[in-house]
């Protein structure tokens, strides 16, 4: 039976009566691309997704429902408050968001951008340039409004009370490292975190300290069997940065948001993709319950097998399919790599893809989805 008591007791490596399959992003079968939300999913009434999302709907597969909460902006943790945005119209196939942030010594301004048919948001232009900007955030004060807490709780309540069992509403908080990185073209990023060592970890203790004032305010009022996810963290893996620098800037400051969490109640994901032999330890010393993808080469450097064992039974693994080989690879090819998950079917593991579609499908994508899920009843019942 699909219930998200369940899927939590999966994440905890608690025993459940068979393997359970995740479908990541874009299968959000509940939201109908009208309105409002047409202009970025209209894609979704393609013929080929529909077939997708029919397919997904009929099985046995939990969905995940992503909440990228703007009261854990990655604006180094900005007060909400401080933070203005206003979406303009470019032409017929692009929406810009232009945004201000609002410090104690000016305006910090920056741009993103949608584009038709795209369920995603690109950064164009950044607030910070150099280290005085990250020192001019850091010097304004952090507030809650309670107000703005109560309104997006209830969102989430909202949600949670329309949807199935089967729907896992993850509540998103990015690891303190990526609301500094996401502030700035990722090139400055790894020069300050070089040059201006003492100011990075100054703001990751800043950081972790709004993140964990925020948790105490949202925590206590969100419904049961959400879950929390952190992450995006993986600038912090090779090649970006060698495979320490995951201690350094991620695990002293992920582990205390993740035990504040966990007093709540709730269990909590990772996510981060790339070369991560290294950061699955530090996941579990981290205190994690579940972390994904798990990518083996070339996209990673582990595979399912080798992570369960660096691991030792302590983490779930949640993976893994790569996108790619499903965009790519021929439906005996994904027969054959959900076949290869059956060698550690009795270790701490959820199935699932290391991406979900956020824009027109293929018909080949649909196709090998749908040979996964026909292979993983074979496998897993």
């Amino acid at each position: 039976m699909l219930t998200r008591k369940n899927f939590i007791a999966a994440m905890r490596g608690e025993k459940v009566d068979k393997v359970p399959l995740l479908m990541r992003e874009g299968f959000e079968y509940w939201w109908e691309p009208k309105g409002r939300d047409e202009f970025k999913a209209g894609w979704m009434n393609d013929p080929q997704y529909r077939r997708l999302i029919q397919a997904v709907k009929e099985s046995d597969a939990y969905i995940l429902c992503q909440d990228q909460s703007f009261l854990f902006n990655r604006f180094m943790m900005s007060s909400t408050d401080r933070i203005r945005t206003v979406t303009k119209d470019v032409d017929e196939n692009t929406k810009d968001v232009f945004g201000e942030l609002h410090t104690k010594k000016g305006v910090l301004r920056f741009r993103d951008s949608i584009f038709r048919n795209q369920c995603t948001q690109w950064i164009m232009e950044v607030p910070v340039t150099e280290a005085e900007q990250m020192e001019e955030l850091l010097d304004t004060p952090f507030e809650i409004n309670d107000e703005t807490v109560d309104i997006a709780v209830q969102a989430v309540q909202d949600t949670v009370d329309r949807l199935d069992e089967r729907v896992i509403y993850q509540f998103f908080v990015p690891s303190p490292i990526v609301t500094i990185s996401r502030c700035m073209a990722f090139e400055t990023f790894l020069e300050l975190s070089l040059t201006e060592r003492e100011l990075m970890l100054d703001a990751l203790e800043e950081i972790t300290q709004r993140q964990m004032k925020m948790v105490d305010a949202v925590a206590p009022k969100l419904p049961e069997n959400v879950v929390f996810w952190m992450g995006g963290s993986e600038q912090c893996t090779p090649p970006m940065m060698n495979p320490e620098a995951f201690d350094m800037f991620v695990e002293p400051y992920d582990s205390r948001v993740v035990k504040k969490m966990k007093e709540y109640g709730y269990a909590v994901g990772c996510h981060c993709h790339g070369k991560v032999r290294h950061a699955v330890d530090v996941m579990r010393r981290i205190g994690y319950d579940a972390t994904e993808p798990v990518e083996p080469a070339p996209q990673g450097n582990v595979s399912m097998k080798e992570a369960f064992e660096i691991t030792e039974g302590q983490l779930t693994l949640i993976g893994n399919l790569e996108w790619a080989d499903l965009e790519l690879a021929s439906e005996e090819e994904i027969r054959c790599k959900v076949r290869a998950l059956e060698e550690v079917k009795d270790e701490r593991l959820i199935v699932a893809s290391s991406a979900g579609p956020i824009t027109t499908v293929t018909e080949k994508l649909v196709d090998n989805h749908l040979a996964w899920l026909d292979e993983y009843y074979k496998i897993f019942g």
